[in-house]
Parts: structure tokens; C-alpha cells; sequence
């Protein structure tokens, strides 16, 4: 495989340029063993990594993209944040907190596979040894609630993940993401102390200076959705018909694809309720839309207590 080296870390494309379902992952080496960050490469990359002697996988969140390979891991230890151990702990509740066709079919692989619970969980924004190179995992939240990126400080590299840069723009569709947060962390993403910074997604690598002037264009394309919803709404478009208005996704993705359908919903959802808490009268309408297709209100926002906070790993010796 034709992967880019940093010292000890291996940036490992996922297959089509890991274009979702697939995505980017790091490989540690140590002296003995390695470390994989998210486990969502394809199965060409999974060939690959089973020969790598990964002793512990680190997974960002639990996405789908970033997860599909871990039934194929056995032998490693699966290693997650606070937020998301419940989820990756109980496969059925995760799948039972969503429609997703992916999602349920990853949740009954990580629950036959794994036979279920994560090992570990990991502390947020502490020095973490992973075989041996020190790693801080920031959490960021946005893209979901335990969602984070991870720094190696003396590497100068973080893998700021769905914060992708691409054209289609910022993914904000499960039921524990937040678009004011997604901005607030993509931004803050800028005062980590990196020069490279790797995304999950198409862009592989790119420089602090690329990322600080691609950022702005990227969360400008938010305001762009956020403004067509507010005109359609304000001209009269009925709720029913807002789905078909290629917002985020174009009709005839939506008719291929139920889980397109869904993310169309979930994102015409939280921007209508963030227009309401920023003072626009839709309230009416967000109650009619969510009627109207039969969507359950405390579903479009659901985030729950982390499972642990404090120091759940030893911090690395320097």
C-alpha cells in the first residue's frame, strides 16, 4: 500500500480515497506492538492491517465508516471515549436509536463479532502512550456528542477526522449531533499546536495553512443550507414537500438510498429547531414537519451522560 509515514505513524487511506463508507485510519508502531486509530478502511485495508500486530484499536466515535472493520479484530483490544462505550457496548440500543441500514447491520457484526463491550475506556484532552508515541485524544464535539480528534504533540499532527474539508460540506445527521458545536470545535481545531493536519475523508493531508484557509468555505456551506430552508419556509413550501427540495441531498439520491432520506430529514430537523432558538418564528412549522413524517421529536436530539470522566488510562512518562 502507497501510505504516507510520519515517524512511527502510518496515514492508512481508506479504499476510493476513503470516500464514505470508508475512512482514513493511523497506525502506531511501537518496539512490540502497534496501535490502530478507527478501523473503517475496507477490506483490502483490513488485509492489510491484520498483519500488522495491532495490539489496541482507539476509535474516534462510532460511526459507521470509522467502525466496519472491527469484528476482524478479535485479538485486539477495542479501546472507545465516554460518550460512545454505551453505544459499542449495546449494539441493539444502537441500532434501535436509529433507522440506518448501515448502522444496524455494523451493529450485529460488532455484537456477534466483538461479543460486545469495548475493553477501555479513554480519557479526553490527557497524554495517552500508544505504543509508545504520546497521543491526545481532544474531544470535539459537533459531528456527534464523544466525536474527537486525535493530537500527537511531539509529531506536530492531528487527524481533525469528519472535519473533512470536502465540497459536500459539514455532516451534522445523527441524533447527537449538534451544528453550533460542529462550527465551535472545527474552529478550534486551529489552535492546536500542528502543522499536519489529516482528515477522514478524500483530502489525506493537508498543512495548518491549507486547513485555516479551507475551514471558513467548508462551515460556510451550513449558512448556505441554513438560508434555502429559511426562504423555502418563509414562501410557503409545505412540509411535506421540503424534503424534495435537494437541500443536502439530490432527489434521486434520496430515492436510492433510504439512509440518504433520513440524513435529509435529521438535517432539515436541527436546522429548523437552531433557527427557532436563534428567533425565527417556525416553531408551527417544525411541529407540522415533524408530523408529517412521522419522526420522533426527542429522537432529533438524544445525547446522554458520558459513561466515565477522569483518568481511565495510565498517562504516557515522558
Amino acid at each position: 500500500m502507497n501510505n504516507r509515514i510520519i515517524g512511527p505513524v502510518e496515514i492508512v487511506m481508506g479504499e476510493k480515497d476513503s470516500r464514505t463508507p470508508f475512512s482514513t485510519s493511523l497506525l502506531i508502531r511501537g518496539k512490540e506492538d502497534s496501535t490502530l486509530i478507527d478501523c473503517g478502511g475496507g477490506p483490502s485495508v483490513y488485509t492489510y492491517l491484520l498483519q500488522q500486530s495491532i495490539r489496541q484499536i482507539y476509535v474516534t466515535h462510532y460511526h459507521p465508516d470509522h467502525i466496519g472493520g472491527l469484528p476482524l479484530f478479535t485479538q485486539s483490544q477495542l479501546i472507545t471515549n465516554p460518550y460512545d462505550y454505551w453505544r459499542l457496548s449495546n449494539p441493539a440500543e444502537m441500532a434501535e436509536n436509529s433507522p440506518f441500514d448501515l448502522r444496524k447491520s455494523v451493529s450485529r457484526q460488532i455484537n456477534a463479532g466483538r461479543k460486545g463491550k469495548p475493553q477501555l475506556i479513554y480519557p479526553y484532552n490527557q497524554e495517552i502512550d500508544m505504543s509508545g508515541t504520546n497521543v491526545i485524544m481532544i474531544h470535539a464535539p459537533g459531528h456527534c456528542e464523544g466525536f474527537c480528534c486525535p493530537y500527537f504533540p511531539d509529531l506536530g499532527i492531528v487527524l481533525v477526522g469528519d472535519f473533512d474539508l470536502t465540497s459536500f460540506g459539514p455532516w451534522y445527521f445523527s441524533p447527537d449531533s449538534s451544528i453550533d458545536l460542529f462550527i465551535q470545535s472545527a474552529r478550534s481545531m486551529l489552535e492546536v499546536d500542528a502543522e499536519v493536519y489529516i482528515t477522514s475523508h478524500q483530502k489525506g493531508m493537508v498543512s495548518k495553512a491549507e486547513y485555516r484557509e479551507r475551514i471558513e468555505p467548508y462551515l460556510d456551506v451550513i449558512e448556505r443550507r441554513e438560508e434555502k430552508i429559511r426562504q423555502l419556509v418563509r414562501n410557503g413550501c409545505p412540509p411535506a414537500e421540503l424534503i424534495w427540495q435537494d437541500v443536502f441531498f439530490y432527489r434521486k439520491h434520496l430515492d436510492q438510498q433510504p439512509a440518504f432520506l433520513w440524513m435529509e430529514l435529521m438535517g432539515l430537523s436541527k436546522h429548523l429547531k437552531r433557527m427557532i432558538k436563534h428567533g425565527e418564528s417556525f416553531e408551527d412549522y417544525f411541529d407540522q414537519f415533524v408530523t408529517v413524517h412521522q419522526l420522533r421529536e426527542e429522537f432529533i436530539d438524544c445525547f446522554r451522560e458520558p459513561a466515565f470522566t477522569g483518568s481511565a488510562l495510565p498517562v504516557s512518562q515522558k
